[in-house]
């Protein structure tokens, strides 16, 4: 199975609608794509990062709350600098988000013009 193989991010159908190409082949290219798909692609990248970083750190705060440990000044200086890293990571994480979503946003304008132009219907007077 590849690693690309599962959804990364919430938006994954919504890229690979815009790209017309699936997440796992927009992540290898390199060349030969447009503008376009190469932003959503980078943003993309950054998002799936983000949110990696975010479920990873989610994970030592749970094993620093977990232990069996005496609750002294220790355990809640560890709690509270785990929440500090969790909080600033989610922060990026949000923002990676936020650009996602008005690369997208900007595609499907894009997408729409193109479509309302191509539908309008060329009328010829005879005279």
């Amino acid at each position: 199975m590849s690693a690309l193989s599962a959804p990364l991010t919430r938006f994954d159908s919504q890229v690979e609608a815009a790209t017309s190409l699936s997440i796992a082949a927009l992540h290898a290219a390199q060349d030969g794509i447009g503008d376009t798909a190469a932003r959503l692609r980078d943003a993309h990248r950054r998002l799936a990062q983000a949110e990696t970083q975010t479920a990873f750190e989610l994970v030592r705060l749970r094993l620093a709350t977990d232990r069996q440990r005496r609750v002294d000044d220790r355990l809640l200086d560890d709690i509270s600098t785990q929440l500090e890293v969790l909080e600033d990571i989610a922060t990026a994480r949000d923002e990676a988000e936020r650009d996602l979503m008005d690369l997208l946003a900007r595609a499907d304008q894009q997408s729409t013009a193109a479509t309302a132009a191509a539908a309008v219907p060329v009328v010829v007077r005879s005279r």
